[in-house]
This record gives C-alpha cells, structure tokens and sequence, in this order.
C-alpha cells in the first residue's frame, strides 16, 4: 500500500510551517520564545490542519499543529532559536536545506520519528495520559477491520478529558491517523473533550507499526512496565531511522537530515535573578557551569541556606516549562548538576524560572540579560550586580527540617 494521499496533508502544512518561517521571519514572544497571538493566527489560516477560530486571541500552544510543527523545527535542529534586532528569532541551520530536498514519505518519516522519539509526552500532557492509554488506544485502533468510531464500537474506552489532553488526538489527527469528535459541550465536563476517533485506513496500518515494530523507541515512557502487565515479550529497540523508514514500502525513504551542532553556544552567561519587586543580582557564569553551580551561586547571591530540593522550568513559564530537578530527585534520567548551560540552547533575553524548598516556595525569575563570547569565561560564577536586600529565608527564626 502507497498512502501518499495520506500523509500529503502533513508534509504540505510542514512545508507551509516552513515557508512562513523563512519569508516572514516572525519574532518569538519573549516569555515563552515561541510565536506571537497574531502570527500563529496568519500561519493557521494557511494549515489544512488548521483551527477553526476567527480572532487572534490564541497563543501559539491553543494550535495543536503549530505547536507540533513548532517542536519539530527545533528538535531536528531545522532551526535554532538566536536573538536578532531586539527579539528571539528562528535562524536555518544547514538541516534545513536537507530537509526540503526530501521526498514525501521521507519528510513524513522524519516528523513522525520526532514525535515518538523525543516529543515530552510527560509534560505536555496530564498524567492520566501514560503509556498503558496510548497503548490501548493504538492497539484499539490497528485492530479495527475497517475505518470506524473506535469508542462508539467499543474497541477503546474513552474517560472525558479536558483541552491538553485532547490535543494528543488532535496530533494523531494531524498525521493523518483519522478524525476526532469532541463532547457536546452543553454536555461535556471539561472543554473541548473528544468523545472519539474515527480511525482511517491509514491509521489502521501506521498503528499496528507503531505497537508491534516501533514500540521500544516511544520516548520518556515505562515501556518495560507496559509489556510486563500485557505479558508480552519486550522488542528490541533499533536505530531509530532504520526502523521507522520500515512505515513505508521499500524504497520510498532512502535519506534523513543529519543535524550538527553548528551554533558556537560558548561564553560567558549573564543572569539577572529576580526574587520579587526591586530585589536582584546579577550572575556571570561559564557556558560549561551547570545549573547545580546556579542554583548554589543563587543561594550564595541571596544568603540562603542550601538546606531544601529545588527544581529550575526552561523553556515556558512556572507551569508550562520543563523542570529539571536538583540531584537530590534520583528517579530522573536528566538533573541539574548535568545540565550544561550551553546544552539549554538559551537565548538572549529568555527567561527561565528557579523553584526553591518545595514547602515554602521561594519563586525566582532568571532572565538572561547577555552572552560574551570575547570575554574569557569565569572559572566559577560571579556575583556581578545586586539591589535591594535579601529577604529573611526563615521570618520567624525558625529552620524547616
């Protein structure tokens, strides 16, 4: 089977993605570093995929596509976010050219190996959302004899859920895996609930590849978990493009992007730390410090003790960015005394956010303010600027254990 016609919808909205990009060369906003309200309206409208709104009240993440485009632009490092005349901008890397010469079923191949190999399933969306239900669901699915309501025939169990979670099934929608149905919503419990799926032809045949030949590659899942409860053997995961090119018949996907690390992330990194109105300081820092040497050049910046867990968000706002946790929290693959500056990928005028005690809750706001790359790096952080005093860690005198 060809399924051309399938996937031409996907990669002409990618293209589309693209073009917007390079013609119009969008600022990003400089909260979150993704694109504005009215920019994500104009490229929606050009979208087969697109939403259906008439105003531009939405933010870049209320554009299920656009979002996912967004991640797919940035993660194969098609782009890479740098700051030019005063805001954040996406540049071309050298993967972009390689990407647009690719064919259908390549350029196809490349986004939907993104997604299942390095998309954050665990942050953007709730955890009712794990392995066990997208299991369940894509096995609904590849059982199906024919394109059909998978809940309305029993074959999935769908619980009511709100907007962030529907998104998961808009995405599917987006790869051409069928069609949704949201909830009445004089009826539904939470907004824009998706009652069901309604899964193609296609959906049928790329499902049944993704549980029984790709399954061991699903990114920042409990696989082994998941097959330990199904009692089933536990596939061998291969080299990530050499199994999903198996999606389609021989010959169809030959050549992916090879991205390289282009982009000179070296030099000295200048935070401005924020705790509340008129109280800051100002931190230099090497490239290759990690944010374990932030968080202990903070504490020292602020007169804390270092006597609590602490997490830093990267990448959106307090709820939205992805936390990186302190070492203290052994259960996660990536802390902060691991995580380079340089790896960040942190752009002038970014924002990040820095949780401290997880029972009191000292909030900070880390924007950074410069990147010197003729100056020689510190050795260790430096306390370069400050204002205001700092506030009393424990007020009342007394020290949480």
């Amino acid at each position: 089977m060809d399924f051309g016609s399938a996937i031409k919808h996907t990669v002409d909205d990618f293209d589309s993605f693209l073009d917007f990009i390079a013609s119009e060369n969008p600022p990003l906003s400089l909260k979150r570093g993704e694109l504005g309200k009215k920019d994500s309206f104009r490229l929606n409208q050009l979208l087969h995929y697109g939403k259906d709104v008439c105003r531009p009240n939405y933010t870049q993440y209320h554009y299920p596509a656009i979002h996912l485009m967004f991640f797919f632009a940035l993660e194969g490092g098609l782009y890479v976010k740098t700051y030019q005349q005063g805001r954040p901008r996406l540049v071309k890397t050298s993967a972009y050219q390689q990407f647009r010469q690719l064919n259908l079923y390549e350029k196809y191949t490349y986004m939907l190996q993104a997604y299942w190999t390095k998309y954050d399933f665990s942050n953007q969306f709730s955890g009712y959302l794990c392995v066990n239900y997208f299991y369940d669901f894509f096995e609904a699915m590849a059982n199906s004899k024919q394109p059909q309501w998978v809940m309305e025939e029993g074959l999935f169990e769908q619980h009511p859920i709100g907007a962030k979670d529907s998104y998961f099934f808009q995405q599917q929608h987006f790869f051409g895996f069928g069609d949704y149905q949201l909830q009445d919503q004089q009826e539904a419990p939470y907004k824009d609930s998706v009652k069901d799926f309604r899964v193609s032809a296609f959906g049928i045949y790329a499902s049944r590849f993704l549980i029984q030949d790709a399954l061991a590659l699903w990114n920042n899942l409990f696989i082994e978990h998941l097959m330990a409860k199904k009692k089933k053997p536990f596939p061998q995961a291969g080299r990530p493009f050499a199994v999903f090119r198996q999606l389609f018949p021989s010959q169809k996907v030959e050549n992916t992007i090879t991205y390289v690390h282009e982009f000179d992330r070296t030099g000295a990194y200048t935070f401005k730390v924020g705790l509340g109105s008129g109280i800051w300081r100002k931190i230099r820092m090497s490239h290759d410090h990690t944010l374990e040497d932030l968080h202990l050049a903070i504490q020292e910046a602020y007169d804390f003790d270092r006597d609590h867990l602490y997490a830093f968000y990267v990448g959106g706002n307090r709820r939205t960015g992805k936390a990186i946790y302190g070492p203290e929290v052994e259960e996660e693959d990536w802390t902060a005394d691991m995580a380079a500056i340089a790896d960040l990928k942190l752009f002038k005028g970014q924002k990040i956010f820095y949780l401290f005690d997880f029972g009191d809750s000292w909030w900070f706001e880390l924007k950074l303010v410069d990147i010197d790359q003729r100056s020689p790096a510190p050795r260790r952080p430096a306390i370069i600027g400050r204002k205001g005093k700092s506030p009393k860690q424990y007020p009342d005198g007394d020290q949480s254990d």
